[in-house]
């Protein structure tokens, strides 16, 4: 993908209209493509950011929930499998520079973090909280809501125990 496509990705897909694009490049750029420049440290960053918006979100949203409540909720959301999902719904794997034989889903989660720290030292805390509400928080909820629906309606349609008089 060429720098253009990857600027025009970020705007019309993520909504992210880049002002530094050099941190953004350096956001989708495996240490399989470059070993010296690549997107390791904004992962680092974008990890920390993550988890310091989720915890807040859930601070905030379960008013009387204890710590083990709280920390066991962020860990569905940070979770490598949850970003995963999330990035394999939102990125577009082409983007992503790397040399490696295939791209595994954790590239595209770590990838997906690097994004959040680019985006950080970009356009700060509130862009990314807004990021992270939209991609992440969002996406478990509607994912948590439809595999419930599914549970209610496999056991009013499917369920066996039917009543014979």
């Amino acid at each position: 993908m060429s720098d253009k496509q990857i600027s025009d990705f970020y705007r019309d897909a993520l909504g992210i209209k880049t002002n530094e694009k050099e941190i953004y490049f350096r956001a989708v750029t495996h240490k399989s493509y470059n070993n010296s420049t690549n997107n390791e440290r904004l992962e680092f960053l974008g990890d920390a950011v993550l988890d310091l918006i989720v915890s807040q979100q859930l601070f905030s949203k379960n008013k009387q929930a204890n710590e083990g409540f709280l920390s066991i909720e962020k860990s569905k959301y940070v979770s490598r499998e949850n970003l995963n999902k999330v990035a394999e719904r939102i990125l577009n794997k082409n983007m992503i520079k790397h040399k490696s034989s295939y791209l595994s889903k954790n590239m595209l989660g770590n990838t997906l973090e690097s994004i959040i720290g680019a985006i950080y030292i970009d356009k700060g805390m509130r862009a990314c909280e807004k990021f992270i509400l939209k991609h992440i928080l969002q996406f478990k909820a509607e994912r948590f809501l439809l595999k419930n629906l599914s549970q209610i309606i496999n056991k009013i349609f499917y369920d066996k125990k039917t009543k014979v008089n």
